[in-house]
């Protein structure tokens, strides 16, 4: 029961951290909803040992729930603009307060693992391979 609760605000955490960090963009980078980090990472979290998925899903349930304690301000951290989430995760980063920098760190790295994963990102950056693995390979032919 307890799981399912967080599951259902680190999910809303998740979104809105990667709205956030991969926003809708006119430079031609793929977003958030091209790569599909949300539903990758659920996918993800469902793989790992309770232990670690449980870890995963309170970080993104307490973003979304202590957004008015970290931020100075009222509603959950998906209710904010996306320019001020963005703005917070890179605070968080920042900090001097060593917690807060490591959630801050901890919501772009996971993100970040997911969105750079994807095959549409990777040819963005211009590679085509995620690792020297032949069943890792991918090729231009693959992506399109």
């Amino acid at each position: 029961m307890l799981e399912s609760i967080l599951e259902r605000y680190a999910e809303a955490g998740l979104s809105a951290t990667a709205e956030a960090l991969f926003p809708v963009n006119d430079l031609g980078a793929p977003d958030y909803r091209t790569t599909e980090v949300v539903a990758r990472m659920l996918d993800y979290l469902r793989l790992l040992p309770a232990r670690q998925r449980r870890l995963l899903l309170f970080l993104f349930a307490f973003v979304e729930l202590a957004a008015p304690l970290l931020l100075v301000g009222f509603g959950r951290f998906s209710s904010l603009p996306v320019g001020r989430r963005e703005r917070a995760v890179r605070r968080f980063r920042s900090s001097s307060v060593g917690p807060l920098r490591l959630v801050g760190d901890a919501l772009k790295a996971s993100t970040t693992m997911m969105y750079m994963s994807h095959p549409a990102a990777l040819e963005y950056v211009g590679s085509y391979s995620g690792c020297g693995r032949v069943a890792d390979t991918t090729t231009r032919a693959n992506i399109e």
